[in-house]
């Protein structure tokens, strides 16, 4: 998906999209949480399993919308 230049978006568009990427990376970040313990219990019971690191591989997603929340305050912040 190609970034929007945010330096093109109204103040409320930017506060909108800080919102939902707000929502957006909590809700990953708490089912990162339980596929991490889910993965530690699977594996305390099975054995290692792809489970064992199915959180790893969604941890990029949750580093990329970190950054885009900084980026999206720093540009609400320039404007007010």
């Amino acid at each position: 998906m190609a970034e929007k230049d945010l330096a093109k978006l109204s103040l409320e568009e930017l506060e909108k999209q800080l919102k939902t990427t707000k929502i957006a990376t909590n809700a990953l970040g708490i089912l990162l949480v339980i596929m991490t313990l889910s993965g530690i219990y699977l594996t305390y019971l099975k054995g290692f399993s792809v489970f064992t690191v199915l959180a790893i591989g969604f941890l990029p997603l949750l580093i990329i919308n970190i950054t885009s929340l900084k980026k999206l305050k720093l540009e609400i912040a320039s404007r007010t």
